[in-house]
């Protein structure tokens, strides 16, 4: 893992992995822009990843249950895929823009993590925005992370880790940086930060995005996405939205993964070396063609980079 020259030098991706990107990109066009409201556009998102799926139906792991864990005002359902003999404990923080995805929408992802790392995975259902705008958004998600990393021996582990997908990397890093400065019971070990959106201003590669190159994200998309979590621009370059604004030192180690064709390949690269500044420890993984969100697709490419993960989360519970 490492970033040179070569890393940007293939030009000639896996043709699955192209294919991939280029039908993402059309059922991306297909859903029109922008929507009616953020509730309709949620519910057509869950309707079409859905319909990607085997028989049309998104796969229900038998693992998984749900519990219940309080916050300040209220409480949230925290789907739970436990381990046999937990390893130590997975916090997972789902993506979609802050406004779209639930915890119930990667099961086979989230159960293929608890296989390849032997952790019990917990995967916040957290309130979405517009309903739940920042700074609510992230206080629920540090609250239930708090109270998991506080009770980690209710779910038979000992040790704990964190990580999420793109929102959900955000929301994670976020998390995890007012952990370090009001730590729970249990330390977090390592943070697994998948093609995740730091920047809410935008970065280079997320400004000039459009719909002929292909995947699920846009500039557009991206901007309305910011808009709903955080409606004041003045407060998109607050650390605990963007956390590329954020102190960095004192964090656990720290994979960072990414596609060349995703527009948020800068929000990963400048966060990278943002970290090796602050002398927290890092490693980076690009992926040649891999677009947004690719490990969670049946790809060629999402395999050995989610087993990269899962060995990068073991070595560090074993550490």
């Amino acid at each position: 893992m490492g970033l040179d020259e070569s890393t940007f030098a293939q030009t000639a991706y896996a043709p699955d992995v192209v294919e991939s990107n280029a039908a993402l990109g059309a059922i991306v066009r297909e859903m029109g822009w922008p929507p009616d409201s953020a509730q309709a556009y949620r519910a057509q998102a869950r309707e079409r990843l859905a319909a990607l799926a085997p028989g049309g139906i998104l796969p229900r792991s038998a693992l998984a249950r749900e519990i219940t864990v309080p916050l300040p005002d209220g409480s949230m359902r925290v789907r739970v895929f436990d381990a046999p003999t937990p390893t130590g404990l997975y916090v997972h923080v789902h993506g979609g823009g802050w406004v779209v995805g639930a915890a119930d929408e990667q099961d086979s992802y989230l159960e293929d993590l608890v296989r390849g790392t032997g952790q019990t995975v917990a995967s916040l259902d957290y309130a979405l925005a517009p309903e739940r705008p920042f700074p609510g958004q992230l206080d629920d998600c540090e609250a239930a992370a708090r109270h998991l990393l506080d009770h980690v021996r209710d779910l038979g582990a000992v040790t704990a880790t964190m990580g999420g997908e793109s929102s959900g990397a955000n929301l994670a890093l976020a998390v995890a940086l007012r952990l370090r400065e009001r730590p729970a019971a249990t330390a977090l070990r390592a943070l697994n930060l998948c093609y995740g959106a730091y920047d809410l201003t935008l970065t280079p590669s997320a400004r000039d995005w459009d719909d002929a190159r292909g995947g699920v994200l846009t500039t557009e998309r991206m901007r309305w996405y910011a808009e709903q979590y955080v409606p004041d621009p003045a407060q998109r370059t607050d650390p605990a939205a963007s956390p590329l604004y954020a102190r960095l030192d004192g964090l656990p180690p720290v994979l960072l993964t990414v596609g060349t064709e995703d527009p948020l390949l800068d929000d990963t690269l400048f966060l990278y070396a943002r970290l090796l500044a602050a002398r927290s420890p890092a490693r980076l993984l690009v992926v040649p063609g891999a677009g947004h969100s690719f490990n969670l697709m049946p790809v060629s490419v999402a395999g050995p980079a989610n087993a990269a993960a899962q060995r990068f989360l073991r070595d560090a519970l074993s550490s």
